[in-house]
C-alpha cells in the first residue's frame, strides 16, 4: 500500500459537533451531545481515550470513552474557572466518578500550592499525603484516600503549570460496591486508571495573535 492509498483509510480527525450524531462512532462520550462538545477528535488518542478540550482553552486531557459530562452542572467563568462532573462506565463494567475544577486565582508558590492541598483536602474530608510528581511543564500532588462513611475512596490530585498562576484540581473516585473485591485505591487496575487522567492534564500555551 502507498502513501496515497493509506492516507485514503486512515480515519479522517475531525471534532465531534462538525459531525452528525448518526455518523459518529457509538460511544458513550461521542453520543452525549454536551459531552462532545469537549471532545477534540473523533479519533480516540489512544485506545479507550479521546482527548478533552476546556472550554476555558487552558488545558486538556485524557477522557475515557465511557465518561460523560453532567451538562447541568457543568460552570465555567470565561478563562478564569471551569468545574464539572463525569460519571465513568469501563468495558469491564465498573464505574467511577470524575470532579474537574479549574481556576486561575492561585499562585503557585508555596503558599498558593499549600492553599490549593488544604481546598483539596477539605473538600474530601480525609488527611492526605500528598506525592510530589514533576513533569514537562507541571507540577502534580496527588494522594489517595477512603471515606469511611460513605464507602468511596479515589485520588485526589492537584496539577499546576511550571510558570503562570492557577491549576487543575481533580478528584477521581468509586464507591465500595462489591465487598468480593477490594475497596483500597492502590488496586492495581484502579490506580492506573486514575493516574492516567491525572497525568494526562495538560496546560496549553497561547499563540501571541490569542493573547
Amino acid at each position: 500500500m502507498n502513501e496515497e492509498q493509506s492516507n485514503e483509510t486512515r480515519p479522517v480527525e475531525q471534532k465531534p459537533s462538525e459531525v452528525a450524531v448518526e455518523e459518529l462512532p457509538n460511544t458513550r462520550v461521542l453520543q452525549d451531545e454536551f459531552t462532545r462538545e469537549m471532545i477534540k477528535s473523533t479519533k480516540e488518542t489512544e485506545k479507550g481515550y479521546y482527548t478533552l478540550e476546556s472550554k476555558t482553552g487552558v488545558y486538556e486531557m485524557l477522557f475515557p470513552t465511557g465518561g460523560e459530562i453532567d451538562g447541568i452542572g457543568y460552570t465555567r467563568k470565561g478563562e478564569s474557572s471551569e468545574a464539572f462532573l463525569a460519571g465513568i462506565l469501563y468495558n469491564d463494567k465498573t464505574e467511577a466518578q470524575l470532579s474537574v475544577k479549574y481556576t486561575n486565582v492561585l499562585s503557585n508558590d508555596e503558599t498558593g500550592i499549600g492553599y490549593a492541598k488544604e481546598l483539596l483536602t477539605n473538600s474530601i474530608g480525609e488527611d492526605m499525603k500528598f506525592e510530589q510528581i514533576d513533569g514537562k511543564g507541571k507540577v502534580t500532588y496527588v494522594a489517595p484516600f477512603k471515606r469511611k462513611e460513605t464507602g468511596s475512596y479515589g485520588y485526589g490530585a492537584y496539577v499546576h503549570p511550571d510558570e503562570g498562576w492557577g491549576g487543575v484540581e481533580i478528584i477521581y473516585s468509586t464507591r465500595c460496591t462489591d465487598k468480593t473485591k477490594p475497596c483500597d485505591p492502590q488496586e492495581e487496575t484502579f490506580k492506573e486508571r486514575a493516574y492516567k487522567l491525572i497525568s494526562s492534564v495538560e496546560f496549553l500555551k497561547k499563540k501571541e495573535s490569542e493573547q
